[in-house]
């Protein structure tokens, strides 16, 4: 594993515990700092760095794995299609869903060329 500082560490661990938190957040989290701003940009560039880019390809590796594995090993056959609908989503994407729109307007014409001969 490389080598990343301990806020480092803990700002990637918190982002990757939670997908749904912003990575602004998971700065203002795990350093001394309030602004947004400087939070982004931080995290930004830190995501960027060689040791976290490794840090998180591990981590989704084994992901990846563990996925993998539950298709034959879970207990549950509800897990087992659970995790083959994500291996062939991720894999295909997700199949498009067809939806109809039915609109319906009214067409209104105003004449307003008695208002501009004033």
């Amino acid at each position: 594993m490389s080598y990343m500082k301990t806020k480092t560490k803990a700002f990637v661990d918190e982002l990757l515990a939670d997908p749904k938190l912003s990575q602004t957040e998971a700065y203002i989290r795990t350093h001394s700092t309030t602004s947004r701003k400087s939070a982004g940009v931080s995290a930004s560039k830190l995501l960027a760095t060689p040791s976290v880019l490794i840090y998180m390809q591990e981590h989704t590796d084994r992901a990846r794995q563990r996925i993998v594995s539950l298709v034959d090993s879970a207990k549950k056959e509800e897990i087992q299609l659970r995790a083959s609908q994500d291996i062939l989503d991720r894999t295909f994407g997700k199949p498009t869903q067809h939806a109809e729109v039915v609109a319906r307007g009214i067409t209104l014409n105003i004449d307003l060329s008695s208002a501009l001969e004033d």
